[in-house]
């Protein structure tokens, strides 16, 4: 498996939130992008990759807003999945 290259407590807590996940290639990335945009935004959060240009500036806030979409459907789709496996409440009969 390619790990990202991180401390392992920023993996901890990145697991914690369930913001990672391992792709088909097993890989591990951050939710809603590839590994290689993954290491890139956690290298920029980290200082690296140009951390002062527009350009990085701008990829950075792209990738960001892909991986925060990403999350929010994965949120969305499991409070939808709980909320269908919730037991309905039953109606007393008045008959």
């Amino acid at each position: 498996m390619q790990m990202l290259q991180l401390s392992s407590e920023r993996r901890a807590r990145l697991l914690s939130h369930g913001l990672l996940a391992i792709n088909a290639r097993s890989q591990e990335v951050l939710q809603g992008l590839t590994f290689e945009e993954s290491q890139f935004l956690v290298d920029f959060d980290d200082g690296g990759h140009g951390a002062g240009d527009a350009a990085s500036m701008e990829r950075r806030e792209e990738l960001a807003l892909r991986h925060e979409q990403a999350r929010l459907r994965i949120a969305r789709a499991d409070d939808e999945s709980s909320a269908a496996e919730e037991p309905r409440p039953s109606v007393a009969s008045k008959f």
